[in-house]
């Protein structure tokens, strides 16, 4: 899912699985997903508006691909979205290099997050630490 041109710097790498843990464990808690907002506060960025976590999350992607997960990028999702129990990611992610890169569509969606629900989070998350 990586770009080849463009290597993965280390701030991208541990963010990606931070990422990862941060979506794991917000499942375990029973949050339906997470805003772009509410996931870069949770992961310490300066920005809080979710700008900038494309890479992060292509390369989450990437990560949960290797590790046989589900791509976790699709229960980060727009704030009018979750408020209206209809969680989906922004429709700009939906037609970016996201999508693209990571290999869904917009009608794959609901089915990725049914698929992210029902992982073990607490084996999926032993795992990626190990």
């Amino acid at each position: 899912m990586t770009d080849p041109d463009t290597a993965v710097t280390p701030l991208t790498a541990q963010r990606a699985r931070a990422a990862i843990r941060i979506m794991g464990q917000a499942l375990q808690a029973g949050e339906m997903a997470v805003t772009y907002s509410e996931l870069a506060r949770r992961l310490g960025m300066s920005k809080v508006n979710g700008q900038g976590l494309n890479a992060y999350l292509i390369e989450a992607a990437a990560i949960c691909a290797e590790q046989g997960l589900p791509n976790i990028g699709v229960l980060v999702v727009s704030q009018d979205s979750l408020a209206a129990g209809q969680p989906m990611p922004a429709e700009g992610s939906l037609s970016n290099a996201f999508y693209a890169k990571t290999g869904l569509n917009r009608e794959d969606v609901p089915a990725e997050q049914a698929r992210l629900r029902a992982v073990d989070w607490a084996t999926a998350l032993a795992r990626l630490d190990a």
